[in-house]
């Protein structure tokens, strides 16, 4: 019966003789019998067979204390026992789940997998057994990981900040095992492959769930940069691995839940459309009535058209599927709708314009502009279609209310007056969505843009010309400095 030892240097299980000089065929190291036994190096595999068969049926009736005592046994008898040093820590995970730390469950889980592999490569057993062992261990741990990565919906709802967190610290540990050594892991067997593969299919799915913005109440939570980039450089990784593991691995398929986001966003706009109904009497000449309903509704739009674009450009899925097209969709009803001019009639037969600040028209001009080059491909006619129909609106409320008075004003001798500077700064600020330094974006010469950019060179040039204010007093401005922006991509507007 052959006699089986642990190399002291090299630690690899091996076949000796009992002479007082031994040399390992593994590394060459020499040493003799007697350092064997004094640093129980030597193998007894009948205790071992014995202590694993009683710690294994502890193990599969659920006593994990007594089960852990016996696998200790097991690898006093074999040092090199990686079914002994494998299951040692998963009895201790099994009894200290639910305590402690949070954040130790994947490293352990990972640190199990790791030293259990390298137990295995020093032991002297076939590729085919190797093999079996990894297999069944990544069975095993699989179901540990996927359920520990896709059981955390109450914390999801509860605390989405705390869900990142954890969510990135254990993505960021489960690396690891994927950089692990080829040879160690035998990951180029097809069985083994497809578990590290389903673990990446998980990791992925939880990237694009803890990188969505929700809406908690009347809050966005939105992951911030440092845990965005966080995500993105581990989605990039896991497809990487992803790839190496299946040269077909595709990961367009990969989406977060926007239903979230189609819910309300479908909610608001049919409150748009019943608005709208009640409004209609009023909607040839563009005057909104019952003005502080539509305000409200627009203090909500805006909330929802952030919460739209955030889940389009800080969400990873390609933005040419189907569930992006939705969003962008809806997020081109939400937008012309606050970049419209409000008309509104006041005492009695008073018509007001309120036109949007710049700040807010240019910050939505850059969403549109996103929104348009983004979805083009998604169906270029009803963007073009939809483009133009703002136009159009936007020419009507313009050349309505805004070009007569301005007429009215520069013949009168109190065209210096602050009121014609509001006039024809709001004017001017209204059209801003025809230029193309703000929407640059066009499938066709649109002539009704082309009218409106004429409306607005001809309020900008009055009003640095004959509105009664100078360069200086403009540019020291607060309110009144984004002419000299809007004049400035006029001049853009003629060299392009």
């Amino acid at each position: 019966m052959p006699i089986y030892a642990i190399c002291p240097i090299c630690s690899k299980t091996i076949e000796i003789a009992r002479l007082p000089k031994l040399t390992c065929p593994e590394c060459g190291s020499q040493f003799g019998y007697a350092e064997l036994q004094r640093k129980h190096l030597l193998v007894d595999e009948v205790a071992e067979r014995t202590a694993l068969n009683a710690a294994k049926d502890y193990f599969m009736n659920g006593d994990f204390s007594e089960a852990l005592e016996h696998f200790k046994h097991v690898l006093e008898s074999n040092q090199n026992s990686y079914a002994a040093k494998y299951y040692i820590m998963m009895c201790e995970m099994y009894l200290n789940e639910g305590k402690g730390d949070p954040y130790k469950v994947m490293p352990d889980v990972v640190d199990m997998i790791r030293q259990s592999l390298l137990t295995l490569s020093h032991a002297n057993v076939t590729i085919e057994d190797k093999l079996a062992f990894i297999t069944a261990m990544l069975s095993e741990t699989k179901i540990i990981i996927t359920r520990r990565l896709l059981d955390r919906d109450e914390l999801f709802e509860k605390d989405i900040d705390e869900y990142r967190k954890l969510s990135i610290s254990d993505l960021t540990v489960l690396l690891n095992l994927f950089t692990l050594d080829r040879e160690l892991i035998m990951s180029f067997a097809p069985e083994v492959a497809k578990a590290l593969s389903e673990l990446v299919d998980c990791a992925i799915k939880v990237c694009y769930k803890a990188v969505q913005t929700v809406m908690h109440g009347n809050k966005l939570l939105t992951p911030n940069d440092a845990d965005y980039k966080k995500l993105s450089a581990l989605v990039n990784e896991l497809c990487f691995f992803g790839h190496s593991l299946d040269p077909n691995f595709d990961s367009s398929p990969y989406s977060p839940d926007f239903t979230q986001n189609y819910g309300l966003n479908e909610k608001l706009l049919n409150k748009f459309e019943d608005f709208d109904r009640k409004n209609q009497a009023n909607a040839k000449k563009h005057i909104i009535g019952d003005i502080k309903a539509y305000e409200a509704l627009q203090a909500e739009c805006a909330k929802m058209l952030k919460f739209t674009y955030l889940n389009c450009y800080r969400s990873m899925c390609s933005r040419q599927v189907a569930r992006h097209a939705q969003l962008f969709f809806d997020g081109f009803e939400l937008i012309y709708r606050l970049l419209l001019p409000n008309v509104v009639q006041v005492e009695g037969k008073h018509i007001e314009v309120r036109t949007n600040k710049y700040s807010d028209i240019e910050e939505r001009c850059d969403m549109l502009t996103r929104f348009l080059v983004d979805a083009y491909e998604l169906d270029e006619n009803i963007i073009g279609a939809g483009l133009h129909a703002y136009y159009e609106k936007l020419y009507d409320i313009v050349s309505a209310y805004y070009v007569p008075e301005i007429e009215k004003m520069g013949k009168s001798k109190a065209r210096n007056n602050l009121y014609y500077q509001q006039l024809l700064y709001d004017c001017a600020c209204s059209c801003v969505p025809a230029l193309r330094k703000y929407v640059d974006f066009s499938l066709d010469v649109d002539k009704v843009r082309a009218k409106l950019v004429k409306i607005c060179r001809n309020a900008t040039e009055e009003f640095l010309l004959h509105a009664g204010i100078t360069i200086d007093e403009i540019e020291q401005s607060n309110f009144f400095r984004p002419m000299l922006h809007i004049s400035n991509a006029l001049v853009e507007e003629e060299n392009a």
